[in-house]
């Protein structure tokens, strides 16, 4: 599994900061998901359901890992340079949108940001 061989990877070499994106499907235990997110899980499942278990699965990875990860989930990407205004949640995620340039400068923020470590925020436009 290549998160499991990354991971190796970033330990051996004294690397512990790790930021990645995902959908809404992944299901964390401080969930408290909406009717619409949740029927969008499911239709993930149901639609995609390999890739779907695989970003569960990075999650779970990272959640057993000693790294200071933080997995971003998020829902329809416009491809846009405007910049809105963002919010955040680790139980739901009460957009539908977020654009490119928002996304962009929410994961840099990251970086040096310890409020999401070991988190899995939802990221969006409200």
């Amino acid at each position: 599994m290549l998160q499991k061989t990354l991971l190796t990877l970033m330990n051996n070499n004294d690397i512990k900061r790790y930021i990645v994106t995902t959908g809404l499907s992944v299901n964390t235990p401080k969930d408290h998901k909406n009717e619409k997110v949740k029927m969008a899980t499911g239709w993930m499942y149901q639609n995609y359901p390999e890739t779907t278990t695989d970003k569960q699965k990075e999650y779970e990875t990272l959640a057993e890992s000693n790294l200071d990860w933080t997995l971003v989930r998020l829902p329809l990407i416009n491809l846009t340079t405007e910049n809105f205004k963002t919010e955040t949640s680790l139980e739901d995620c009460k957009g539908e949108n977020i654009s490119a340039t928002d996304l962009a400068e929410f994961l840099i923020s990251q970086i040096g940001d310890r409020n999401y470590i070991k988190e899995s925020p939802f990221l969006y436009t409200f």
